[in-house]
């Protein structure tokens, strides 16, 4: 462990810095057992997490292989999606703590004088555990990557067609004024003050605050980061109670609060490596920030990035849908005409009809797989697709078992009609018309709009 030394003034107030033993072996006891607790709960202990951090990508280097590295869930024992069963880790995470604590309890006999150095290390452990993933997650939302604006398709999905999550994903990807991105700002802030010793507990407050609001929205709008979530938020209060005393004197009492006096000396090998350690995190975040910013401004990130047909993004009205050379009708029962289509300015095409679809019933995620676009999305079938001359193939997203090769024609910019051979043992033939249409998100909210 690095050597510290404390300086310490005798015969003033005593504070949690000091070690005063007020409840015996008790509080000795509950600090170790705790320290080595939530040393588990940070440390990445889960091999998934090591098998996913270490997957080899075809292209070069991503912000999510960055990402990763800082994306890591408290992990002990079976994971479960939801409910307080997701929490049992923490209580195997415990009861692993357990004999660690009672062994160093025993075998610690100077722990009263190293005490300060021991609080000392675990608030630094925990302030750039938490700037970290404060930092991480503040630059996807400065630069909206989580929580992007609803796609073309998205617009035309009914509202009880998507998972809450994709409710509360939409509420914020729409939200004005520059929302999300300053809710990024402030985690950015946040995390950025954690860094200084001096600061830590401005930074502390303002996580906390702004945890209390994510931990929130992840239990009521089933996020799926509720665990993440909850130990971000453990580990602000934690440090907030580090001040609790001080604060207490200053704020209630409004009376003179004893600053903290603990000076930690570090011997000349540990500040090399603490300065080496302090420019490597710069560089990370740095190298961090422009790829986030890269992939938002000329990547379309989470969206495919793929072009889409040329001049054919929109929604299209199915005139005419003609299978085995018998026209069907536009209906709302039937369960094998398309109703309408829509093409996004990437390689997706998504079908609503009456048709049960299978959707994607995971929860948002930064993946590379870059399928937000439909997932959370009941109302309407995602395909991807290819064109060769003439031809293109749709592959169902959430079924790859589904796919329809069509005969692919523009008459004009407005049409497109489309010729299968082979659609489920039918023939199929398809006229989409491209609607002219206004959307009032787009137009802006201050700006006069006429509906009739």
């Amino acid at each position: 462990m690095t050597q510290f030394t404390a300086s310490i003034t005798q015969g003033e107030n005593r504070t949690i810095t000091e070690f005063q033993l007020h409840d015996g072996l008790r509080y000795r006891f509950g600090f170790q057992l705790g320290f080595v607790w939530l040393l588990l709960l940070t440390l990445p202990l889960d091999p998934f997490y090591y098998r996913q951090l270490f997957s080899v990508r075809d292209s070069g280097l991503h912000f999510q292989d960055l990402f990763r590295i800082t994306d890591y869930t408290p992990f002990w024992g079976q994971y479960h999606a939801w409910g307080l069963a997701a929490f049992t880790g923490w209580l195997w995470a415990l009861l692993a703590a357990l004999p660690l604590a009672i062994v160093w309890n025993r075998l610690d006999k100077k722990f009263e004088a190293h005490y300060p150095q021991w609080l000392y290390a675990v608030r630094v452990i925990l302030r750039y555990r938490l700037a970290t993933a404060l930092l991480a997650y503040g630059f996807l939302l400065l630069f909206p990557l989580q929580v992007p604006f609803p796609s073309l398709s998205e617009l035309h999905t009914k509202y009880g067609d998507f998972l809450p999550w994709k409710i509360y994903y939409h509420s914020l990807g729409v939200s004005s004024t520059g929302y999300e991105c300053t809710l990024g700002f402030i985690e950015i802030v946040s995390g950025l003050l954690l860094l200084g010793r001096r600061t830590a507990v401005v930074g502390a407050g303002i996580a906390a605050a702004t945890l209390i609001n994510v931990v929130l929205a992840n239990f009521a709008y089933d996020l799926g980061q509720h665990v993440l979530s909850v130990y971000l938020l453990l580990l602000a209060a934690v440090l907030l109670l580090y001040d609790v005393p001080r604060l207490y004197q200053l704020l209630v009492k409004e009376t003179r609060a004893r600053a903290d006096r603990f000076v930690p000396a570090f011997t000349d090998r540990s500040i090399i490596w603490r300065r080496w350690a302090k420019v490597a995190f710069t560089l990370f975040f740095l190298v961090y920030a422009v790829l986030a910013y890269s992939s938002y401004h000329s990547d379309r990130w989470p969206y495919p990035g793929k072009p889409g047909l040329a001049k054919a993004a929109g929604f299209y009205n199915v005139r005419h849908f003609v299978i085995d050379g018998q026209e069907l009708p536009y209906s709302l029962t039937d369960t094998l005409r398309w109703q309408n289509v829509v093409l996004e300015q990437w390689n997706t095409l998504s079908i609503h009809g009456v048709q049960r679809v299978r959707p994607n019933l995971q929860g948002p995620a930064i993946d590379y797989q870059r399928d937000y676009e439909n997932q959370g999305n009941g109302g309407r079938r995602f395909y991807s697709y290819t064109t060769s001359g003439e031809d293109i193939l749709l592959v169902n997203k959430n079924d790859p078992a589904d796919s329809i090769a069509f005969r692919l024609q523009r008459p004009n910019e407005a049409t497109i009609l489309l010729d299968a051979a082979r659609y489920h043992g039918h023939t199929l033939h398809v006229q989409l018309d491209l609607q002219d249409k206004t959307y009032l998100l787009h137009l802006g909210r201050r700006k006069p709009v006429t509906v009739f």
